[in-house]
């Protein structure tokens, strides 16, 4: 069996507005431990983490808390690759002799967003809160804030890279502080669905004007399609800031690209988002849709398998793509072929069609009612097939 490392466990520290302590995002919910209940530095040498160490130091991600890691996967890379690129000396052969040094700090401060993305909900933005009349977990980490900075500031000898994400990191007041803390030299990876004002946005003047910013742009769709999944967006806005950000790319040492997650809504659209992006001069990183269930391609009728399927021949036979894309796109094709030589279950079929009729009609009658009747006018192609 190919023995699988992570540098995270040794080089990482992320904390969720909650104020959950873990070495990554990926790692499993409940974390560590929380900020309040012991000091980071406690939590980082706690009984839980020492198991992962020891298991990834025998070459086996952690069943449990590497889970999302191990799923991710299955469709290619992993946020695994992000810390190892990070830590290209870590000693692995050595790694239960390895101190803690964090290179790479992930706090996110609270949910707060200016946007109720079609496949978000009101745990994650404070927009769906609002649109749902969702009370959200207390976010204690801010209560906190001034031992988090105070473990950066001992820090800062060791970290290379600090990452913004929110909610939207753009409009949490937390990072603007930070910002003015932390040295020039340190990259910042913001990840951002980009839809602020730049001309007034305190946090993207910042990142802007540093030497090394890296760019994580969150968006999978273009123009009308583009408003419709990200609820609360403009396009026009939107553009102009993707090709501020692009023009940094290519003349400054900022870099970065699209983040995509494939979905429905952009199987059978995945040429129009790669020619923008070609025409922008960015890269695009695609990921895995952890939820809902409703909007996976692979899980719809054999007719929209179809359509996805052959949007994914179109994509690699119009376009170089890079080792992530092809990688990612050879692994959604080999799943779609797989998937339709097998019989299919008309039944389970037409349930999910049911639900997930069920559901647009749900966001755009209930939830977001500038959408209503664009689904069907959007994509003809898939409400044929629905």
């Amino acid at each position: 069996m190919e023995k699988k490392y992570c540098a995270a466990p040794w080089r990482s520290l992320h904390i969720n507005f909650l104020g959950q302590v873990k070495t990554c995002c990926a790692g499993v919910p409940t974390g560590i431990g929380a900020v309040g209940s012991a000091t980071i530095n406690d939590l980082i040498q706690s009984p839980m983490l020492n198991e992962v160490k020891q298991s990834i130091a025998n070459g086996v991600l952690h069943e449990k808390y590497c889970h999302n890691c191990i799923e991710a996967e299955r469709f290619g890379s992993s946020e695994r690759s992000w810390h190892n690129n990070l830590n290209e000396d870590f000693d692995f052969a050595n790694a239960l002799q390895q101190t803690y040094k964090p290179t790479l700090i992930d706090v996110r401060w609270a949910t707060t967003c200016n946007l109720a993305c079609n496949y978000c909900g009101p745990y994650c933005s404070s927009k769906w809160a609002d649109l749902m009349s969702y009370q959200p977990p207390d976010d204690s980490i801010r209560k906190h804030y001034d031992e988090v900075l105070g473990f950066i500031e001992q820090n800062t000898s060791h970290v290379k890279e600090v990452a913004l994400v929110g909610g939207e990191p753009l409009l949490l007041k937390e990072n603007n502080k930070l910002l003015d803390f932390l040295p020039d030299d340190i990259l910042v990876t913001v990840i951002t669905n980009l839809s602020v004002d730049f001309s007034s946005n305190k946090i993207a003047q910042k990142l802007l004007h540093r030497s090394r910013t890296g760019w994580s742009i969150s968006f999978e769709n273009v123009g009308e399609r583009f408003e419709y999944v990200r609820y609360g967006a403009d396009w026009t806005v939107m553009d102009s800031n993707v090709s501020t950000v692009a023009d940094l790319i290519q003349n400054t040492d900022h870099h970065g690209g699209i983040h995509a997650v494939y979905n429905l809504y952009n199987c059978t659209r995945l040429c129009e988002l790669k020619q923008y992006a070609v025409d922008k001069g960015v890269s695009i990183m695609w990921q895995t849709l952890h939820h809902p269930d409703v909007l996976d391609p692979l899980k719809h009728c054999s007719e929209i398998r179809t359509l996805a399927l052959q949007e994914i021949y179109r994509y690699q036979d119009s376009f170089d793509l890079d080792d992530q894309e092809l990688n990612f796109s050879n692994n959604v094709k080999q799943m779609l072929e797989q998937s339709l030589a097998q019989p299919d279950n008309l039944l389970q079929q037409s349930q999910f069609n049911h639900e997930f009729l069920s559901w647009t009609d749900t966001i755009e009658n209930q939830w977001h009612p500038k959408s209503q009747g664009k689904f069907n006018l959007l994509w003809p192609e898939l409400a044929q097939a629905l």
